[in-house]
């Protein structure tokens, strides 16, 4: 099972992405929020490969081993993220790449987070610091939702 490279992988599209977001964000205030989604976002990749080599996974994973693994999760998370990324560098609206991706986090953001937890309910006794750790991770997620919002908010009574 390569389940922490999957997620590794998918940490690192979603990276990418506020990556973009932070370099077209004009507002101080907007660039600070999604800073902070930034860097817990690069954080959880790494935390998510370092698991991923600790379980003698491949980093990066096969994609069509990660498709099998989690489902459509796996292939709506990177595609959304991707095009979400190449529309905002080809001048889609900043607002409305904030939007969509507000709708990503509550959509295919829960369930992302719905996964994890159901991978920690299978974590048996031995791995109770991976399980701390993922629960962790999966508390960073539903707040990033919260940031996100907070950052249209932002954006709606002051152009970006």
């Amino acid at each position: 099972m390569s389940l922490y490279s999957c997620l590794a992988l998918i940490e690192y599209e979603t990276d990418l992405l506020y990556e973009t977001m932070v370099e077209k964000a004009r507002d101080r205030r907007i660039k600070l929020l999604l800073n902070v989604i930034l860097q817990e976002t690069k954080g959880h990749a790494e935390i998510f490969k370092h698991l991923a080599r600790s379980f003698d996974q491949t980093y990066p994973p096969a994609i069509p081993d990660c498709g099998k693994l989690m489902g459509n999760i796996f292939a709506d998370s990177v595609k959304l993220t991707r095009n979400l990324k190449d529309s905002m560098q080809k001048g889609m609206p900043f607002l409305e790449a904030m939007r969509k991706l507000v709708d990503y986090e509550g959509s295919v953001g829960e369930e992302y987070v719905t996964l994890m937890h159901s991978r920690l309910s299978a974590c048996d006794e031995e791995d109770a610091t991976v399980k701390k750790i993922l629960e962790y991770i999966a508390r960073d997620e539903e707040r990033h939702e919260e940031i996100l919002k907070l950052a249209i908010e932002v954006a709606s009574t002051k152009k970006s």
